[in-house]
């Protein structure tokens, strides 16, 4: 069996190393590889200047054997990839008559005419085949040497996505570089700390164990993936079978096997239970609500949700009693559970979530400190009600964990009825 392709990825802007914008293309194209069974192998990013870009991508094919480098593929000068990467392969730039009359077509199509610094665009090293970009101006190239291929690919996202998708995935399989991924099982949890999670998980997250196991952790969400030892029956049996040991360990904290979005998880059992839904917020000043009516098809069960920052909203829209609030505070136990039953009473929801907490900088007491948030969900006339401490650190962040954590909540309650259940990927 022949020894599998090995990928480098570059990416080229003098953004992405100021820190202005995040290099979101080099793991979405990752990702791309890892569905075509091709691992990464490094990732550099590279200034806007020619010798540097070269210099890269010299270094990349040292250590694979397919390079794609992206962005730096626009018209103005300081737009060198092109350059770079013919530097790099010692080829000269020309231009093609083809490729310059796609893009005056582009821009007359729009009823603009094309300036001439566009022309840049259409210059490519001798002997690349153009890849077309249909979703923008600056059409990728591959170049293919001594067992090795260069791919210059656009940096706008949905650019690349199109260019990916119609020129590059179709060629990797077709020149037998695409394979069948090694299987892996994911899940997604909420509620467990990495800590807690690496205590209970023990030696199945040992470097030699099989499957191996890795996990992340963004915004509350842990995200375990089982990756099997090869693609054989038996390494896929042991997978299946410590997937299905991980799934009874960890039952209270999986919501879906499919897919990261919480909001996602818990609308699509909103939606497939006809559960009317809404919610109640303070400190999260509709965040989980707006991550909720992300999901299509919402509107069928959320017909209204609240933000009641102030005190006064709080009596006024959700009926929470003043002497309650003078009495215990607007965070606290005793308000949030009035505020998701007050919810449930204005819109005859048969779900409520609430919200209310002290998202920092400022607010905190000693008895109550910046990152306390208090939860509470009415289900069909029962309130269940629950406290976190979130770090302090950062006001958006404790709002984002409380927005996820409120929406996690409304899930248990769903799956507590037996109205929802992970999603498997399979």
């Amino acid at each position: 069996m022949s020894a599998p392709v090995r990928a480098a990825l570059v990416a080229v802007g003098d953004e992405l190393l100021s820190g202005a914008i995040a290099d979101a293309n080099s793991a979405w194209i990752a990702r791309a590889l890892g569905r075509v069974g091709l691992a990464v192998e490094s990732v550099e990013v590279a200034s806007d200047d020619e010798p540097t870009v070269a210099a890269a991508v010299v270094r990349a094919l040292e250590r694979a054997e397919l390079v794609t480098v992206t962005g730096g593929l626009g018209p103005t000068l300081d737009d060198v990839t092109r350059h770079g990467i013919a530097r790099a392969l010692a080829l000269e730039l020309v231009e093609d008559e083809g490729a310059v009359a796609e893009l005056a077509a582009w821009f007359a199509q729009r009823g603009v005419v094309m300036s001439d610094t566009n022309r840049r665009q259409a210059l490519f090293p001798r002997g690349a085949t153009i890849l077309r970009n249909r979703a923008g101006t600056a059409p990728g190239f591959r170049v293919e040497r001594a067992g090795r291929a260069v791919l210059a690919l656009p940096g706008p996202p949905r650019e690349l996505t199109v260019v990916w998708n119609d020129e590059v995935e179709p060629w990797l399989r077709a020149r037998g570089w695409g394979r069948e991924p090694i299987p892996e099982r994911r899940f997604y949890l909420f509620g467990i700390p990495e800590s807690r999670f690496a205590e209970r998980v023990g030696p199945w997250m040992a470097r030699e164990a099989e499957p191996r196991m890795g996990c992340t952790v963004r915004d509350g969400v842990l995200t375990a993936t089982l990756r099997a030892g090869g693609r054989d029956a038996a390494a896929i049996a042991t997978l299946e079978g410590r997937a299905a040991e991980f799934r009874a360990r960890f039952a209270a904290e999986i919501y879906s096997e499919s897919e990261w979005e919480l909001e996602r998880a818990l609308g699509e059992a909103l939606i497939a239970s006809a559960t009317k839904v809404t919610l109640a917020e303070s400190c999260t000043g509709g965040l989980a609500a707006a991550l909720l009516t992300g999901v299509p098809g919402i509107s069928a069960v959320l017909a209204q949700a609240f933000v009641t920052y102030a005190d006064a909203a709080k009596e006024t829209a959700l009926a929470v009693p003043r002497e309650l609030l003078a009495r215990h505070g607007a965070v606290s136990r005793e308000v949030v559970e009035a505020m998701a039953l007050g919810a449930a009473r204005a819109t005859g929801a048969r779900l409520a979530l609430a919200v209310t907490g002290i998202a920092g900088p400022s607010g905190g007491t000693p008895e109550k400190p910046v990152g306390l948030v208090w939860f509470a969900s009415a289900f069909d006339g029962e309130v269940v009600s629950l406290e976190r401490r979130f770090p302090p650190s950062d006001r958006e962040l404790v709002r984002r964990w409380a927005a996820r954590t409120a929406l996690f909540l409304g899930w248990k309650r769903l799956a507590d009825a037996g109205l929802a259940r992970p999603r498997r990927s399979d």
